[in-house]
């Protein structure tokens, strides 16, 4: 009896699991609205984008100073985040700021 149960449970198991795993257009009776089902024509969006040749070039992520300043007993120093893109030579061809900072606090000691 507890071979037959145990069958049973395995059984059902994969036969949930496949149900997971089919492809189907709608789930849990609702459709998807990844597919466009409309005759409109979609128009046509560009952007001006930059192209930099990946074997010209590299990105790098670089942090540069921003503000020393004194709180609390101690010097904190911020550093703003750089995504950086530089060609062979070495020159910066781009430099984007991000909006990542780190903060770096050392006690400044009474003498």
């Amino acid at each position: 009896m507890k071979k037959i149960l145990g069958f049973i449970g395995i059984i059902v198991a994969l036969g949930f699991t496949a149900y997971l795993e089919s492809p189907e257009e709608s789930y849990f009776g609702f459709r998807s609205s990844f597919t466009n089902e409309t005759n409109e024509e979609s128009e046509e969006v560009s952007a001006e984008v930059e192209e930099v040749d990946p074997f010209e070039s590299y990105s790098s992520i670089e942090y540069e100073k921003v503000e020393t300043k004194i709180e609390d007993g101690y010097r904190v120093e911020s550093y703003r985040q750089y995504n950086i893109t530089k060609d062979d030579e070495g020159n910066v061809v781009k430099k984007v700021p991000t909006d990542n900072y780190d903060y770096l606090r050392y006690k400044i000691e009474d003498e």
